[in-house]
């Protein structure tokens, strides 16, 4: 698309920012861009807590210079909040405070994320019913500004603007057959770990970064972690990491259909099925 339209990528993954997890992560080498400038990939140092609202303040003036020399930008990736934030728009939602924080990560240590997703729903259900999945992460957040702001996060999310406003883009989804695409995703799992993955994660770890450091959440690292600790066999961690990757896939498979099905973006996004 980027060579037919005269574009630019920019990253919409939120793993793919940190130059930490360049195998893991599967991010773009030089030669599989084929002289096509890319943006936001590798650009963000592991100990750093990534958000959204950070990518937006850092996608916001690229598209805005691509578009200048009559590029195109073409945003890819699977991080669908990202896609949201974009053309919904995101609140500005301020710090929460040390003790809100501290609260939400007592729970998380004493309850784990069963606990997390509880405690989020009765402070905040709209905010929570919008987590798919484990995402401690959002949960941890929902908690926090519930308990060290003045509103909880729905209600500061009520009042957005989007960057890129209906009307002026197109959204395409990349929909491979599902069982093409387990397999794809079985034999990448492995190629990672013959590649340097146990090796990269080694080197993660030895910063000794916060547990719920956004970084940590990337699938693979807590099961390489496992195995480095000789808690797990090498072929049981490897079915685990090609299951949670399955997984992972099939809950955007989801997401995308529900967005590109929804009476707000059914005439913005087209489907490619690929074979």
């Amino acid at each position: 698309m980027a060579k037919k339209l005269g574009g630019e990528v920019i990253n919409a993954d939120s793993m793919q920012v940190y130059k930490d997890l360049h195998i893991l992560t599967a991010r773009p080498y030089p030669e599989e861009m084929e002289g096509i400038a890319h943006h936001l990939y590798g650009h963000v140092d592991g100990g750093e807590r990534y958000s959204v609202g950070h990518w937006l303040r850092d996608a916001e003036p690229i598209i805005i210079d691509i578009l200048s020399r009559q590029k195109v930008p073409i945003i890819v990736g699977g991080t669908g909040l990202y896609f949201k934030a974009l053309t919904e728009g995101l609140a500005v939602i301020p710090n929460p405070s040390e003790a809100g924080q501290s609260y939400a990560r007592m729970i998380y240590e004493s309850q784990g994320t069963s606990g997390l997703r509880q405690e989020a729903f009765s402070c905040d259900p709209t905010a929570t019913q919008r987590v798919l999945g484990d995402d401690p992460q959002r949960l941890l957040r929902i908690i926090a500004v519930a308990h060290g702001t003045e509103k909880i996060l729905s209600e500061w999310q009520a009042k957005t603007r989007p960057v890129i406003p209906a009307g002026y883009w197109t959204g395409v989804k990349l929909l491979p057959d599902r069982a093409v695409l387990y397999e794809r995703i079985n034999a990448r799992f492995e190629i990672m770990l013959r590649e340097g993955a146990i090796a990269e994660v080694k080197n993660l770890l030895s910063r000794k970064l916060p547990k719920d450091s956004p970084i940590m959440r990337a699938i693979g690292v807590d099961l390489i972690d496992a195995l480095i600790r000789g808690d797990i066999p090498k072929r049981a961690m490897l079915e685990r990491g090609q299951q949670m990757t399955r997984r992972y896939a099939k809950r955007q498979y989801t997401w995308f259909n529900n967005q590109a099905n929804s009476e707000a973006w059914q005439k913005k996004y087209h489907n490619l099925r690929l074979h």
